[in-house]
């Protein structure tokens, strides 16, 4: 039996599965982004935590795919220009607003993605595909 460190170094069993969700997540925060109703999260006005997890998500998902720093300053540089790019987009509609401070939430986000991506949390998705797979491997 391999260990789960031994595991690590292979490429994820579902990865086409990973990234499609991952794209998905994408698609929502665009949506969520640019609609003109966004859900209440019930955090108080001008407490963005939702961009932080949302951004952060984004940036721990696609790392768990992207083991190589380098890709994942890519995915890093990636994610803060999406937020970047939406902030614009949500500046030329009626109902949303523009502000600066929401694309520096915004890649707060990703950089707490990043950095929680270098913890035990970058295998979340190895560990569930170990489970999948019937748990005979040590985790």
């Amino acid at each position: 039996m391999r260990s789960f460190t031994e595991s690590q170094a292979e490429p994820l069993r579902f990865r086409r599965f990973w990234t499609v969700m991952g794209i998905g997540f994408v698609l929502l925060v665009i949506y969520l982004s640019l609609t003109p109703e966004p859900p209440d999260l019930g955090a108080p006005e001008g407490l963005k935590i939702g961009h932080v997890i949302a951004y952060g998500w984004l940036m721990i998902w696609f790392a768990q795919m992207h083991r190589d720093f380098g890709r994942r300053l890519i995915c890093a540089a990636a994610f803060c220009t999406l937020g970047i790019a939406l902030e614009y987009l949500q500046g030329m509609t009626d109902y949303r607003g523009f502000e600066y401070s929401d694309m520096l939430i915004n890649s707060a986000g990703v950089a707490i993605g990043l950095v929680l991506a270098q913890t035990p949390l970058q295998n979340g998705l190895r560990i569930l595909e170990l489970i999948l797979k019937g748990g005979k491997e040590r985790i």
